[in-house]
């Protein structure tokens, strides 16, 4: 019967600098967020530390906005209708606020670290 060997190895080389996991590593978090039509409001309010991923559903029954500034006064940015979903791949560092186009909706913001 043959027999298998062990291949030998040695290091080819060094590798320096920073070596960070990526991926689902610490879990994740659901909020609800409430909305007006007045001011933007962060998705979330306070971000989840270490956040790669977030996803943002309108569960509600009016539109929404996004955007990445709070100075734009008008209702202008990314539309959300009801019942959409977006992902992004997302740091903690990175907010995204959203406004309502009327009224007070709730949504459902999911974020993974």
């Amino acid at each position: 019967m043959p027999t298998c060997k062990q291949a030998k190895t040695s290091p080819i080389g060094t590798v320096n600098g920073t070596i960070t996991q990526s991926g689902l590593s610490k879990g994740g978090r659901l909020t609800k967020v409430t909305l007006n039509s007045v001011t933007w409001t962060a998705l979330p309010v306070v971000p989840l530390e270490g956040r790669n991923g977030l996803s943002i559903q309108n569960i509600s029954a009016a539109q929404i906005v996004l955007d990445y500034v709070t100075t734009n006064a008008v209702y202008e940015g990314v539309i959300m209708n009801t019942s959409a979903e977006r992902f992004y791949s997302i740091t903690d560092a990175i907010v995204i606020y959203a406004k309502a186009q009327a009224g007070t909706p709730t949504i459902m913001v999911e974020e993974l670290a």
